[in-house]
C-alpha cells in the first residue's frame, strides 16, 4: 500500500469519527427534549440519569475532537500498512 492509499484511508477514518461526533450532537438534541418530558412528569431520577448520559457523552465527543484535531494537525503523520509476515 503506498503512503497515500494510507493516508487516504486515515482520512476516511476521521469522517467516520466526524459522523460518530455528528450523531452524538443529535442525541444531544434529542435528550434535550426527553428532560423536559421527564421534568413535566416530575421524574427527576431520570432526569438524572439523563443528565448522567448527557455529560458522559459531552466528554466522549470533546476527547474525539480532540483526538481528531491532534492527528489532523500533525501533515506529517502517516500510517504505512505493511503486509502481513507469514511465518
Amino acid at each position: 500500500m503506498s503512503k497515500l492509499e494510507a493516508t487516504i484511508r486515515l482520512e476516511q477514518r476521521f469522517d467516520l469519527l466526524r459522523d460518530v461526533i455528528a450523531s452524538y450532537r443529535i442525541r444531544l438534541q434529542d435528550m434535550e427534549q426527553e428532560v423536559v418530558e421527564l421534568f413535566a412528569a416530575n421524574q427527576l431520577s431520570a432526569i438524572s440519569a439523563c443528565m448522567s448520559e448527557k455529560q458522559r457523552i459531552v466528554r466522549l465527543m470533546n476527547r474525539l475532537e480532540l483526538f481528531i484535531s491532534q492527528w489532523e494537525g500533525n501533515s506529517d503523520v502517516g500510517i504505512a500498512h505493511e503486509p502481513k509476515r507469514e511465518t
